[in-house]
């Protein structure tokens, strides 16, 4: 039987363990996981069941041996500080495999194809002119956008929204490369239920896909240089979602924060982030920032805004729609997809892939009808 050590670190890190975590589960040493990973050796068949049976993984996961390679050239997570390591890797891991169901799908559906402007990264980036160009290559003018996750996924660029390990990672991005063309992938958490706050961190991860897509390697950034590229991130999805000039207009009575309240309902952008766009804009002075944030703790506006209860998060809806025109269209059931999926040598639990895929619970399992029950209740009797 073949044995793929670097599933095993796949699962392992996908389970949020470290090798230290798992040596306490099953029965052999931290040394013989390290070199079961490397592919030194191969687990005994006892070893191997604890594996499968300790990381949830199938038995088939662990034996596939998977020629299709990517190549993750970076992955931009909003905050390093205070944040393990493991639980980063963690995401890395997951949005990977998001990537490859991407690409497995687009294989029976036609995706919408990447999009993107072509920036000269040889001159300085002006992110007020970037996001301009953006929103004419993409023919928005300057009208709010009430769907930023929609308006990514219409342009070719892959996203899903899960549970986090970390409440400290709220959103981030995955850019791969696959032969001669890039793919990104934005994963938004499900910590903060809040539509205008998944507007700004999509728009904040788009920034990055923008305006920091050729670095190199984030990883060697020191800290210094990581913070600015959150705050770039972070100017161009104000720049982005509140276009300077029709914005500043619209900033009629930008000392009074009850105004924000109606410019929230036209801009689908939080409160907090309006009355800094001001300040950005000199609309207002650094002295009446500080008295409207203020006013803005003393009302408590600072985990629920005005209107944050009522208006529905956006989901990704590429996964779910792709899902059920497979269904709909008798290409694919559920149970199939997880057959082709383990022909494509990818053989996991499907309620890894609901999850992943952002889809609700049993979307991918098959309802017995009242028939079966009645068949499997008859010979349960007799």
């Amino acid at each position: 039987m073949n044995f793929n050590g670097d599933r095993l670190r796949i699962a392992r890190i996908y389970r949020n363990m470290t090798i230290s975590d798992l040596e306490k589960e099953i029965s052999v040493t931290k040394q013989a996981i390290s070199q079961y990973e490397k592919g030194i050796i191969a687990p005994k068949s006892e070893v191997l069941f604890q594996l499968v049976s300790v990381l949830r993984f199938p038995l088939d996961f662990f034996t596939e041996i998977d020629n299709r390679t990517t190549n993750v050239e970076n992955t931009f997570f909003r905050s390093l500080s205070g944040v393990k390591k493991l639980d980063l890797n963690t995401e890395e891991i997951k949005t990977e495999i998001i990537v490859r169901l991407y690409n497995f799908l687009n294989g029976y559906l036609k995706f919408p194809k990447l999009e993107l402007p072509t920036i000269d990264y040889n001159n300085v980036i002006d992110i007020e002119e970037a996001t301009l160009k953006l929103r004419g290559f993409w023919g928005l003018n300057n009208d709010p956008i009430e769907n930023i996750v929609d308006l990514l996924e219409r342009n070719g660029i892959i996203v899903s929204a899960l549970a986090t390990v970390s409440t400290k990672i709220d959103a981030f991005t995955q850019i791969h490369k696959i032969k001669d063309h890039h793919q990104f992938c934005v994963v938004l958490g499900n910590e903060k239920q809040s539509m205008v706050s998944r507007n700004f961190d999509a728009a904040h991860e788009l920034g990055h896909i923008i305006l920091h897509s050729k670095l190199s390697n984030v990883k060697e950034l020191s800290n210094e240089e990581f913070k600015e590229l959150e705050v770039e991130a972070n100017h161009f999805a104000a720049s982005f979602l509140l276009p300077k000039n029709d914005f500043f207009a619209d900033l009629v009575n930008p000392t009074n924060l009850e105004a924000y309240l109606q410019l929230k309902k036209k801009w689908k952008v939080s409160i907090s982030a309006m009355v800094m766009r001001a300040r950005q804009l000199d609309r207002i002075s650094s002295l009446q920032y500080k008295n409207l944030m203020k006013l803005f703790s003393y009302k408590k506006w600072g985990k629920v805004e005005p209107y944050d209860d009522v208006w529905k998060i956006q989901r990704p809806q590429l996964f779910r729609k792709a899902i059920k025109m497979l269904k709909e269209n008798n290409v694919l059931t559920g149970q199939q997809l997880m057959i082709e999926l383990s022909k494509y040598k990818f053989t996991i639990n499907v309620e890894e892939v609901e999850v992943l895929l952002d889809l609700d619970p049993g979307t991918l399992v098959e309802k017995r009808s009242e028939k079966d029950k009645e068949l499997k209740l008859s010979i349960k009797i007799n």
